[in-house]
């Protein structure tokens, strides 16, 4: 059997061969047109470019097609979709209506290009998404509602199946409830793959539909198989991690990212496009894989790679917040705590959050960078620190409650009660700590679980787990690290949390096989890495 260090190095070498012996392969897809047979080329790797969220690339493939067959509608329809990003919410709704306008002035006119009745049925959607009335949300619904009728119309047709699925996903939101529509995406995504593996649609969507810990383990061959599909895109070579994170496999996600950062940072310099986005993204999931392992050199390394990214692009607040929560991420997984400097103390309105003060100062509102900053000082004995860091959490929270956004405001509400727990340790104050974990833990069960990197940084119940054996209370300590491991399977700290409170209750059985799934995540730590010294002795093994 393959230890996780040889998975790893061979899934890093396979990915790397992939990208260099296939730098133009983007899957296979047939998408017939009206168009002019020279344009078909352009308008096809335009649409393989959309099914890997490759957008820029996407929409150069449409231009060039345009510029081949000026009347070709589907050319001008595609480009139109590159400007929408379905499961990240976002639209740049001026630059598709202008390209729609660029086709005909009026939706009349655009529909009398297209000569096909799949291409008029095409086009009639784009217009429900892009020139459709009210908000985002109401439009993608409405899209989506566009797509079911020609899935309908043409049910074997697998271009409309994909895009169909793809639409039923960017219908969800943060804090929705059930499974139905990812199920029915999923299903209608899985049909497609069976007839044609080398979908790259199929296989992206059937990974992000099955995105969360109870049903990734459907989504697992269709990860191991994206990279391979489509290899010149970063983006597919960074998917898979999706269902590896979610089933704990710290190896395969390590991989994973480190092909995607690759090429991501390959793409960026060769097209010349900003950085902060693909690269910062698969950066981030690397860190946190290197985490898991215990390989935190590794991690900081990363951390130190998106520094440099920041300093680059010092006007870009995203990148600098991608920056800060890895490296809040960094602290408190190391639990290598150091003095965080924090704004001077406000007044009364946790305003120095919103402040900017440098790279590592002031944290412009980022909760990551707070809790860190909060937990880290609470340990260094700092209590006024960390009670800065809470009182500008508490103030994040009532923006955003303000703003009416009250599910966004959860994850540091949770951070806030993280920080005050701390500060109870720190003054010896248990029975308050727990009953603010206790809250936090509450309010936790009530997010989304985490698609990727835990969020907040911390899960709740896992930090409830470790004060509550910090109390001597194991018996309980069980519980919460059971469920920390329900959000976020083989997570380690939560997996080494559990060894240690099973082992204080004399449940000796499930220690030694948490200490033994930990040593084997650990395969590729020294003897004398302090997490496996204990499970060794533990074990009572060498």
């Amino acid at each position: 059997m393959n230890t996780p260090k040889t998975v790893a190095a061979i899934a890093v070498l396979t990915l790397g061969m992939l990208t260099s012996s296939a730098s133009q392969e983007l899957g296979t897809i047939a998408f017939p047109t009206s168009g002019a047979a020279g344009a078909q080329p352009a308008f096809v790797r335009g649409i393989k470019g959309l099914h890997s969220f490759e957008f820029a690339d996407a929409a150069d493939a449409f231009r060039e097609a345009q510029k081949i067959d000026p009347d070709f509608a589907m050319a001008y329809w595609g480009e139109a979709m590159s400007f929408n990003h379905p499961l990240w919410a976002e639209q740049d709704l001026d630059a598709a209506r202008k390209t729609l306008e660029r086709l005909a002035p009026t939706r009349e006119g655009r529909l009398a290009k297209a000569s096909l009745p799949k291409e008029k049925g095409l086009i009639e959607a784009a217009e429900t998404l892009f020139n459709g009335p009210g908000e985002k949300l109401a439009r993608d619904l409405a899209y989506s509602g566009a797509m079911s009728r020609l899935y309908e119309q043409y049910p074997t047709d697998h271009e409309i199946a994909v895009f169909y699925a793809l639409s039923l996903l960017g219908t969800v939101r943060s804090g929705d409830h059930g499974f139905r529509r990812q199920a029915l995406a999923a299903s209608i995504a899985e049909q497609v793959f069976r007839q044609n593996p080398n979908h790259p649609g199929a296989a992206h969507f059937i990974i992000h539909s099955f995105d969360d810990p109870d049903h990734a383990p459907l989504g697992l061959p269709a990860a191991r198989a994206y990279a391979a599909i489509a290899p010149a895109a970063p983006h597919a070579l960074h998917m898979p991690s999706h269902i590896f994170v979610q089933l704990g496999m710290w190896e395969e996600a390590k991989a994973s990212n480190i092909a995607g950062y690759q090429a991501a940072v390959a793409s960026i310099k060769r097209k010349n496009l900003p950085e902060g986005r693909e690269d910062f993204h698969t950066l981030s999931w690397l860190a946190y894989a290197y985490e898991m392992l215990g390989q935190f050199d590794m991690a900081k390394e990363s951390v130190d790679l998106a520094r440099a990214t920041a300093e680059r692009n010092g006007a870009n607040t995203r990148v600098r917040d991608g920056y800060l929560s890895m490296k809040a991420r960094y602290m408190i997984e190391s639990e290598r705590w150091e003095k965080s400097p924090l704004p001077a103390p406000s007044s009364g309105q946790g305003q120095g959050a919103a402040d900017s003060h440098g790279m590592d100062h002031g944290y412009g509102g980022n909760a990551d960078a707070l809790l860190a900053a909060g937990m880290s000082a609470a340990r260094l004995g700092d209590v006024g620190a960390a009670e800065r860091a809470r009182a500008d959490l508490r103030a994040i929270v009532e923006r955003t409650e303000k703003d009416g956004n009250a599910y966004r405001a959860k994850a540091p509400a949770i951070m806030e009660r993280e920080v005050a727990a701390a500060i109870a340790m720190a003054r010896r104050q248990g029975d308050e700590a727990v009953r603010l974990l206790k809250e936090a833990t509450d309010l936790e069960a009530t997010l989304d679980r985490p698609s990727g990197p835990p969020d907040p940084i911390k899960p709740a119940a896992e930090l409830y787990g470790e004060i509550l054996l910090a109390l001597d209370r194991p018996k309980e300590a069980v519980a919460q690290f059971e469920q920390s491991l329900l959000r976020t399977p083989r997570r380690t700290p939560s997996l080494l949390g559990l060894a240690r409170a099973t082992l204080k209750t004399g449940d000796t059985a499930t220690a030694r096989q948490r200490y033994s799934e930990l040593l084997k995540i650990w395969a590729s730590m020294p003897a004398d890495f302090a997490p496996v010294v204990e499970a060794r002795q533990a074990l009572g093994t060498r």
